[in-house]
């Protein structure tokens, strides 16, 4: 009988594949295995045959197989001229821990093959896992676990992954325990059975287990492990489940009983009279589809027939070439349900009447593109797979994908290419059906499934390519609409790699993909959505009531699923998490894509706070999800379509930042009025220029509680301008600057209540210290304080603006700013005072004011090192030594930091409607520790350690060396209360719409009370901040004129100038007249003298290591002057040094 089952194909076609998913039989070179014996043969040959000859007809072994289509196959067959034993790595009863010991050792021996070219070779290793592990398991539960036990699987095919070019992997599923049972059943018993798997037969029969749920569990975990996708990455690489040996039938003997003769006698392996049928079954798996395998090994003297490759499918089969999830073409057309379709009854669909220039006037009908980059939740893993086959996660169902997919209509799915086409019919790019990035279908669906934000440029390289390289687009004069959603992998994989997956990586590789779009793409609207809470994910894992596959979401999420709750390495997590989110709204918001009137990026926020969709027992709702409980299915994708659509419809400042996956969402119709998508621009437009005085009378605040009247007589500047900064009255000054952070930048200043997202507009010319809107009757802030007393002051910053605006002036602060900035900062001031034409640099007073700290301490939790007081005043110390290097004629004000503690009560207060996710972002060390918790406490420690080692810089007397500078301590900021109400809520008119940045209110009560401090002679400062009550400026007297510095103060800083001359050195004299060693040694301790020691050693803290001890300031206290350490410093002589060391050196013959 002919053994062959169609065709036989030629031999190896040329040129190879590069392809695993195009990989014919005839292209493998070599042939290996690992992992546990099959065959119970001598040594540890496994399927391998004695014969010579590859005529089909004498096939008994795999490699024999395979040599039908490639003579010069390199394998582990004996008696072949290629026979290589080092290519068999398996072992009688081998199990999952032996595998990666296997792994390495095969690879090396690939790697070291003459006759394997390691790189250009395709390979076929196939891996089986017996039942020892599962027979084992009585032994040690925990260790013999399904988890760990897959686990160890799952290291040794990482192995093979990241070493092995040109793989198709064969994972062989353990065989029906069935078998086992039956060797052990004394009426079916012919030999003796041995004792591997004997505890787990006797509590089988016991009844204290089921083997077969255990076993069912083994069998899962493997499944979930191969079908996670983690090696369907690479196209030359694959993993591929065989399932032959699932169930196994025997022919029945005389007497009517199984003939267990083609099994070892304890069951655990296969009999040699059984080689050829495996050998067959594997080969028959690998050339059916995935889906389609068959899961029956019959055990008979009949061998199965061998299929052939098909003219229409030459290939193995993989995953991504079995067209998995699809039998037919017309089943991607299919209908989802009502849940996923929607109804658009806009009534205008029209585009602008001509093509519009400018992005912010762009209407859905304009746009004839549509492109998508990210990761698997937009390559639509899992969309359309059906419950409980979680082979179908791994299929990419880009036509359901909800920012891209094109399949049906918007009546029965849902997704944005969808809507858009109620619009357009006409739109362009959307992906549709199923298949990797690599398939035609995909079109401009870039996303790749695991993708991390590092792999995004890759995608935008290939996008670029697509649209400027396809004729039927325009790529200079069509509109484009791309959307950006990626980093839930990186939150994934962060505890693996944290400094890859650190904020600062996270950004950098989002902006470096936002950059290269605004530079080289025309016409571009591109959709930023924020990365989602994927915390509230872990309850599909938690709650083991779901049944979720937690094996599969271990491997696609470890560091989310597996911190405890409450744990620090959850706390880790969900600070990460948060950062991710501010740092993207912080890059998109500093408008570095709005420089363009044809390109901007727009955050689309409606994931930030989603929460998990439940069902009417309040559990989690699986039907959201995919069958491996984590990717998106088809409704949620429809939801999360309609959610996007919402965002770009709502302005920017009001967009939906919590999605309720569970709640109807109807899609909203663009307005009549605003019929354009919403920008940063347009959805604001009704406020463009510089706030005037006309609209402070609109907001509903009196222009008195901004303005300020000065009631000062005399107003005239030195007769002479004055070479001492310690005789410089207010009308002497010329120049104004100021370095800072958010609060210096103005940033929510001019905010409207609710408004969120208008806080990242940078209000400078409203900011206390610095800003120069209006005048001091309509708005109080230093400038305008100070021009009461000179007009021509300059300086100031004006309007709205990020640091490149030219309105900034020398307003040099900016969002976000640390400490470890402010040296950048001062040195653009200085560069900028020395070049400008309106400022004599040499001649003319300089007032700059520095205030900064409130983000070192937001962040303080995360580095306690790095963020330390010590740091903090080293940080302020060089750049005020830049100052005092370069700068003449200056008066710098050093603004106390603030306490940041009393701002918990915005967050705390439930009945508020300050934005509390996004206060946690912003200050999380400060608003999330509980009440009296030592984490609160540190912070508050913190706080005031801030303050002390910045008085302690400017008290040390170092910048008062020179006539022309100094600098002067402004407390006001020491102690500080939120205002109250009097229903005993916080009084939020004071801040800006995110309960964090200060209002336009709260600046004008800082620049009265900065200007009253400047004012007050040092040592009698005020130092507490009460916004509430009604401050009055101050006038200088006509006694002291002069702004007030420590010289015209009279005030001595504390320990600047010892009262008590120090003595010269700290040496002592040693007289004794008894100074000789013992004359024997002595035996006991209790007879030792001074010159008996030899050795002196010392344990201890910083006082033992001499912390500090000979440091002139503050900041030599981190050096260890070991040397002058009391018990063990040996510098100098006892004549000028005392220490207990060069005591005993006094003694002769002593140490």
């Amino acid at each position: 009988m002919d053994p062959w089952i169609g065709q036989i194909e030629g031999t190896l076609s040329s040129p190879a594949s590069d392809s695993v998913h195009t990989l014919r039989p005839s292209e493998i070179k070599v042939v290996a295995m690992m992992g546990a014996a099959l065959t119970a043969t001598e040594g540890t040959r496994q399927l391998a045959s004695i014969s010579k000859d590859p005529n089909p007809t004498t096939q008994s072994s795999f490699p024999d197989i395979l040599k039908s289509f490639n003579p010069d196959l390199v394998g582990y067959s004996p008696g072949s001229r290629n026979f290589d034993s080092s290519l068999d790595q398996s072992a009688l009863n081998g199990k999952a821990e032996d595998l990666p010991g296997q792994a390495l050792k095969l690879v090396k021996s690939l790697k070291n093959k003459s006759h394997i070219d390691f790189q250009r070779d395709w390979k076929l290793i196939t891996v089986y896992i017996g039942v020892a592990d599962l027979c084992a398991y009585c032994t040690n539960k925990e260790y013999y676990s399904p988890e760990n036990v897959v686990f160890r699987i799952k290291e040794a095919l990482d192995i093979l992954y990241q070493e092995v070019p040109r793989a198709f992997v064969n994972v062989v599923e353990m065989q029906n325990i069935d078998s086992v049972l039956q060797c052990h059943d004394p009426g079916l018993l012919t030999h003796e059975p041995r004792n591997i798997c004997e505890c787990l037969v006797k509590l089988h029969n016991s009844g204290e287990l089921s083997v077969h749920n255990i076993s069912r569990i083994y069998r899962n975990a493997l499944q979930e492990l191969v079908y996670s996708g983690i090696y369907e990455k690479r196209k030359d690489y694959t993993v591929v489940l065989q399932p032959f040996l699932g169930n196994l039938e025997f022919p029945l003997t005389a007497n009517g009983k199984a003939d267990l003769r083609y099994l070892s006698p304890d069951g655990l392996r296969f009999s040699v009279r059984s080689r050829s049928l495996l050998a067959r079954g594997l080969w028959n798996n690998m050339l059916e589809p995935v889906g389609q395998k068959n899961a029956i090994l019959k055990l008979s003297p009949t061998a199965p027939q061998l299929r052939c490759p098909t003219q229409e499918r030459p290939y193995l089969f993989t995953y991504q070439n079995s067209d998995y999830g699809l039998t037919s073409p017309t089943e991607a057309r299919q209908s989802y349900g009502k849940e996923c379709g929607s109804e658009v009854t806009c009534i205008d669909r029209e585009p602008s009447i001509t093509v519009p220039t400018s992005v912010h006037q762009l209407r859905p009908a304009d746009i004839k593109v549509i492109a998508a980059l990210g990761d698997s939740l937009t390559a639509g893993n899992g969309a359309g797979a059906k419950p409980n086959d979680l082979i179908g996660v791994i299929t990419q169902f880009r036509g359901l994908s909800w920012s891209i997919g094109g399949d049906n209509s918007i009546s029965t799915v849902t997704t944005l290419t969808n809507i858009l086409r109620e619009f357009n019919p006409l739109l362009f790019g959307y992906s549709s059906g199923v298949g990797n990035e690599g398939t035609p279908q995909s079109f401009l669906n870039r996303a790749i499934a695991g993708a991390v934000t590092g792999d995004l440029m890759g995608q935008v390289r290939k996008l670029l390519k697509l649209m400027k390289n396809d004729s039927r687009i325009n790529f200079q004069e069509d509109w484009k609409i791309i959307t950006l959603f990626i980093g839930g992998n990186d939150l994934c994989d962060y505890c693996k790699n944290t400094p890859n997956f650190s904020p600062d990586n996270f950004i950098k590789n989002i902006q470096e993909a936002l950059d290269t779009l605004h530079s080289e793409v025309p016409r571009a609207f591109v959709n930023l959505v924020t990365i989602l809470n994927i915390v509230p994910l872990r309850e599909l894992f938690t709650d083991t009531r779901l049944k979720c596959p937690q094996i599969l979401l271990k491997l696609l999420c470890k560091c989310v699923v597996s911190p405890p709750n409450n744990s620090t390495q959850l706390s880790e997590l969900q600070a990460l998490n948060l950062e991710y989110q501010k740092r993207t709204h912080l890059l998109v918001e500093s408008g570095r894509y709005d420089s363009r009137e044809d390109f901007t990026v727009v955050i689309q926020p409606f994931l930030e706070n989603t929460k998990l969709p439940r069902d009417k027992n309040g559990m989690p709702d699986k039907t959201y999800f995919a069958p491996d409980c984590f990717h998106f299915n088809v409704k949620a994708h429809s939801q999360v379509a309609r959610g996007l659509w919402k965002n770009l419809l709502e302005p920017v400042g009001w967009k939906t930042t919590g999605l309720s996956l569970d709640n109807p969402i109807s899609i909203a119709c663009p307005s009549k009025d605003y019929p354009y998508l919403k920008t940063y621009r347009n959805s604001n437009s009704e406020q463009k220029s510089p706030v005037t005085t006309e609209k402070m009378k609109t907001t509903g605040e009196p222009s008195q509680v901004y303005g300020s009247e000065l009631l000062c007589k005399d107003k005239a500047p030195s007769d002479v301008i004055p070479k001492s900064v310690h005789s410089l009255r207010p009308a002497d000054v010329k120049v104004i600057g100021a370095v800072g952070d958010s609060l210096t930048a103005g940033n929510g200043i001019g905010s409207k209540p609710n408004d969120v997202l208008d806080v990242l507009t940078q209000y400078r010319g409203l900011s206390f210290s610095i800003g120069g809107d209006g005048s001091l009757k309509t708005t109080t802030t230093l400038p305008n304080i100070l021009r009461e007393f000179n007009s021509n002051l300059t300086g100031f910053s004006t309007g709205k603006g990020n640091l490149e605006s030219p309105n900034v002036f020398l307003n040099q602060a900016f969002p976000g700013a640390l400490v470890g900035d402010l040296a950048g900062q001062v040195r653009r001031l200085v560069d900028i005072m020395k070049n400008n034409s309106k400022i004599d640099f040499q001649n003319d007073w300089k007032i700059i004011n520095l205030f900064i700290g409130g983000n070192d301490l937001c962040n303080y939790c995360t580095d306690s090192a790095y963020f330390s007081a010590i740091n903090f005043a080293k940080r302020i110390e060089e750049a005020l030594d830049i100052l005092h290097n370069e700068v003449q004629r200056v008066f710098v004000n050093l603004i106390e930091v603030l306490q940041l503690i009393p701002l918990r009560r915005l967050y705390q207060d439930q009945k508020m409607s300050c934005p509390r996710a996004l206060m946690r972002m912003l200050c999380y060390c400060v608003v999330k520790p509980s009440e009296n918790s030592p984490e609160l406490e540190m912070m508050s420690e913190a706080n005031r350690a801030y303050q002390h080692t910045t008085r302690m810089l400017v008290e040390s007397g170092k910048y008062n060396t020179r006539e022309d500078f100094t600098v002067v301590l402004q407390p006001f900021f020491h102690h500080m209360e939120i205002p109250m109400l009097e229903n005993g809520h916080p009084d939020t008119s004071f801040f800006a719409p995110d309960c964090f940045h200060l209002s336009r209110k709260f600046h004008s009560q800082v620049a009265r009370s900065l200007w009253n401090n400047m004012l007050q002679p040092v040592g009698e400062k005020s130092n507490f901040q009460d916004v509430t009550k009604n401050i009055s400026l101050s006038c200088p007297s006509q006694d002291q004129p002069f702004l007030r510095t420590f010289k015209n103060s009279n005030y001595t800083y504390q320990g600047a100038v010892p009262t008590v001359k120090p003595p010269g050195n700290w040496g002592s004299d040693l007289s004794c007249s008894e100074n000789l060693p013992s004359e024997t040694v002595p035996t006991s301790v209790h007879r030792i003298r001074p010159a008996d020691v030899q050795v002196i050693a010392a344990l201890g803290d910083s006082i033992s290591v001499g912390f500090g001890a000979r440091a002139k300031n503050l900041f030599q206290l981190k050096t260890q002057y070991q040397g002058v350490s009391w018990s063990i410093g040996g510098d100098k002589t006892l004549e000028t040094v005392t220490t207990l060391p060069r005591g005993l050196f006094g003694f002769p013959e002593g140490i």
